[in-house]
């Protein structure tokens, strides 16, 4: 039988792991391998796609009681930790930090996440959420980011952990081979 974690545990873990593989990633790259962009396969660097994630948690973390509002399309293209390795570590300790750090009173409270959702015409779909709903989502997004990096750091001859951009239930299925 499948254990099922308290939704507290699981949902931090899965942040955490993400933040703690971007970070071994990170550490295994030269700078010119963090920039590099493996075309025709990724359209964006290492550095670019870990900013991206980077950003979706500064969405979250400047969300607050005072400030209810989760927006994803606040980006920083073209940042400094796009193409600074350890801009990017720094600003990977501060989400952990924050993870870390982060009051469970208010993971349920109602925020609103405000997104872009069509690519043809601006339209911002404005809807309600809790952060704890958010954290989930932007793990999931992180794996999916992951994939992507993962093409990309092959593309430069470096090898990342088996698991790394796995999925969770995809994971589960794998151990569940052996």
């Amino acid at each position: 039988m499948t254990a099922i974690a308290p939704t507290e545990v699981a949902f931090m873990t899965g942040n955490l792991e993400g933040i703690d593989q971007a970070i071994t990633l990170i550490n295994e790259l030269n700078p010119q391998q963090y920039q590099h962009v493996a075309k025709p396969y990724v359209q964006s660097s290492i550095g670019a796609h870990l900013r991206h994630i980077i950003d979706q948690y500064f969405a979250l973390m400047t969300c607050s009681p005072e400030s209810p509002v989760i927006d994803y399309d606040v980006r920083r293209r073209g940042a400094r930790v796009e193409h600074c390795r350890e801009t990017c570590l720094n600003e990977l300790a501060q989400i952990r930090h924050w993870l870390l750090t982060l009051p469970e009173s208010l993971l349920d409270n109602t925020v609103t996440i405000r997104s872009e959702n069509s690519v043809m015409s601006q339209q911002v779909v404005q809807m309600t959420s809790t952060l704890r709903r958010e954290l989930l989502f932007v793990a999931s997004h992180t794996v999916h980011h992951f994939a992507l990096v993962r093409v990309a750091a092959e593309m430069c001859q470096v090898r990342t952990a088996d698991i790394f951009s796995y999925a969770p239930a995809t994971a589960s299925y794998l151990r569940s081979l052996k």
